[in-house]
């Protein structure tokens, strides 16, 4: 009976360890765990908060006319009618008008075969177009087309001639866009 009573203690104390005190420590691990991932979840988020306020001051300090500038040299679309007429009202300043227009997906773009998540940031079309006129004058369109804020890379050119001393000039240009 003398080692009984140490015995049952014992007993009880390793019961109650398994019952009660370790269910207890493992949740409050979890919970001290959960808590130190939510700290550093608000900690992170802080860090955040202050790099929006510093990109949105940022933001702010560039006046509204260079960001239209800003939007109409890489629009947030396609939008492939006014950049069409964009390009015919530069032709008119010259006497000229485009014709045969066709846009196509440029073929720098991803293609059906393509694997993955699309990682550009920007789109890109091809726009094709003739004008007849002379060549003095399509050098001053093109210098025109250049000098223009909307971003256009002129991708292939070709001529043949026309009547007196007008010239039938087939444009390519490449424009982009952001997705």
């Amino acid at each position: 009976m003398r080692y009984f009573l140490p015995l049952l203690l014992i007993a009880i104390s390793i019961t109650g360890f398994f019952m009660y005190i370790h269910p207890q420590y493992t949740t409050l691990m979890t919970d001290i765990s959960t808590y130190q991932k939510i700290n550093e979840a608000n900690t992170k988020a802080a860090a955040l908060r202050v790099v929006r306020g510093q990109l949105t001051d940022d933001k702010n300090q560039i006046s509204q006319a260079n960001m239209d500038k800003l939007e109409k040299m890489l629009p947030d679309s396609v939008e492939n009618v006014s950049l069409i007429l964009e390009i015919n009202n530069i032709a008119k300043k010259y006497g000229m008008s485009i014709k045969g227009t066709s846009i196509a997906e440029s073929s720098g773009a991803r293609s059906a075969a393509s694997v993955g998540p699309d990682s550009q940031k920007y789109g890109a079309i091809t726009l094709s177009f003739s004008v007849s006129t002379t060549y003095d004058n399509f050098l001053t369109f093109l210098k025109a087309l250049e000098d223009n804020n909307r971003l256009v890379d002129v991708t292939g050119l070709s001529f043949s001639s026309g009547k007196d001393d007008n010239y039938n000039f087939n444009v390519i240009i490449q424009t982009y866009w952001l997705k």
